[in-house]
Formats: C-alpha cells, sequence, structure tokens
C-alpha cells in the first residue's frame, strides 16, 4: 500500500514535470516570442488651401444726415404731409414700372424705422447686379488683385480698401439704379484651393450702401422733398419722419483661375 502511494508520487511528480515542460516553461528548442512590431500610419498630405479678406468699411456721407442742416428750420405739418404723398407716389411709380426693390426701399425709408435691409446672393436684385458690366469690372480687378498675392505664394490673401472698387449703376433703365445708384461700400470674403493646375474657390461680395438722400442729390426732382423728411421732419424727432438706413445685396460667384 505504501508503496503504491510513493510510486503515484513520482509518476505525478513526472507528470507535472512533463505538463510544466510542454507549457509552463519554454523549452530550450522554443524560440521566444517576439513582441508585435508598432506600425506607423501612412501621413496623409496636408490640403492646400487659401482664404481671401477685404473690407471698404462704409464712410459718413451726406445720404446719413438726421437733422436739418439749417438752424431754426421747423418741420412744417403742411409739408410734412405733402411729402409723405408724394414718396408714397413715387413708390407706387417704381412698382408699375416693374422696380420692386425701388419701391421697397423708398417706402422703408418713408416709414422710419431706420433699420438695415439686406439682399442676398440668389435674390433677383443679386443676379441683375452679377449681370450688370459695372459688377463684372469689379469682379476683374479684385481676381487681378488676389491672382498677384497668390502668385506670390501667399495663402491669406488681404485686400485693402483701396483694391476695392466701388460699383456705380447707371442705368436709369435698370431697378439697380432707383435702388442704388452710386456705392458705398465692399466687402470680399472666400477661400479656395489649388487643383488640377487650378485655383478654385468661392467668393462673396457684399455691395453697401447708405439709403438716404443727400444735399445735392436730385433724383429726377423727387430728391429734395425726400430730404426735406430726412432732416428737416426726420424720425425719431418727428412723428411721420424718414430715415436713412443701410442696404446691401450680396453676390457669391466661384472662383476659377489658372495656377
Amino acid at each position: 500500500m505504501t508503496r503504491r502511494i510513493v510510486t503515484v508520487v513520482v509518476l505525478c511528480g513526472s507528470l507535472v514535470l512533463a505538463v510544466l515542460g510542454c507549457s509552463g516553461t519554454p523549452s530550450a528548442t522554443q524560440a521566444p516570442a517576439k513582441a508585435p512590431v508598432a506600425r506607423s500610419a501612412t501621413p496623409t498630405p496636408t490640403r492646400w488651401t487659401f482664404t481671401v479678406d477685404g473690407v471698404r468699411p462704409v464712410t459718413a456721407n451726406g445720404s446719413q444726415d438726421t437733422q436739418a442742416q439749417a438752424a431754426g428750420v421747423v418741420c412744417s405739418s403742411d409739408q410734412l404731409a405733402a411729402d409723405q404723398a408724394l414718396g408714397g407716389q413715387i413708390a407706387s411709380g417704381f412698382a408699375a414700372a416693374n422696380f420692386p426693390v425701388a419701391a421697397d426701399l423708398l417706402r422703408h425709408f418713408l416709414a422710419g424705422s431706420g433699420q438695415a435691409v439686406n439682399y442676398p446672393s440668389g435674390s433677383q436684385i443679386a443676379k441683375l447686379a452679377l449681370a450688370s458690366a459695372q459688377f463684372t469690372a469689379v469682379r476683374n480687378e479684385v481676381t487681378a488683385v488676389i491672382m498677384r498675392q497668390l502668385a506670390a505664394g501667399k495663402t491669406a490673401v488681404r485686400l485693402s480698401a483701396g483694391q476695392l472698387p466701388l460699383p456705380t449703376f447707371s442705368s436709369t433703365s435698370s431697378d439697380l439704379y432707383w435702388g442704388f445708384r452710386g456705392t458705398q461700400g465692399l466687402t470680399v470674403t472666400g477661400s479656395g484651393t489649388r487643383k488640377n493646375g487650378r485655383y478654385v474657390g468661392i467668393l462673396s461680395y457684399v455691395i453697401r450702401d447708405s439709403y438716404g438722400f443727400p444735399v445735392d442729390d436730385t433724383l429726377g426732382g423727387f430728391g429734395p422733398p425726400m430730404r426735406y423728411l430726412q432732416t428737416v421732419c426726420g424720425a425719431p424727432q418727428h412723428a411721420g419722419g424718414a430715415h436713412w438706413f443701410p442696404d446691401s445685396i450680396t453676390v457669391t460667384v466661384p472662383f476659377n483661375q489658372p495656377a
């Protein structure tokens, strides 16, 4: 009985050693496992881009006058009523002549709130501006300035106020003339990249103006009475008076030039 137990113990010990030799400890002929080698990711090439930014702000001018320019001038209630009626008739005439923007802007002026009016890209007046020779000339000048800076290796293109020309819409058969005429400010922003040997991107032109009547703006004879409403009887000093306001047109266009 004792011998059996010893034999079993020995055999079990041999078995334990055999098992440990197979899996518990590395054998002399077994190569140690190699640690996995970390592989670095292939770097993604940086995309070359450029930005465009330029502002020519609207400066103070006679279109923004809000008070009578002569001391002691008093608003006449009769003149106020007559000029308001005239302004309404002119706005209706604009609408009948298919100048809807001119009609809307004049009515907004007469209402006297002074709140800004902005026409977005894609609006009818923005399409008229895009198709005009005046905007095309501005766009060509700005494009030339941008291209010179890109050719010099600049990726952040900055346009000074002097490099931003102001379009003057001079055709009396256009809503642009009766609504805007000479404009007073311009902002250009955008971005792009270089692709297939070309500079491609999107630019936005914001054409800015002050809708109001300076002292020398006759505008077909109705400039002086509208100025009277704006200054002598101007809002908010006088109920029913008119007030100048900022307005703008945004035109968004593609930029596509050979690199």
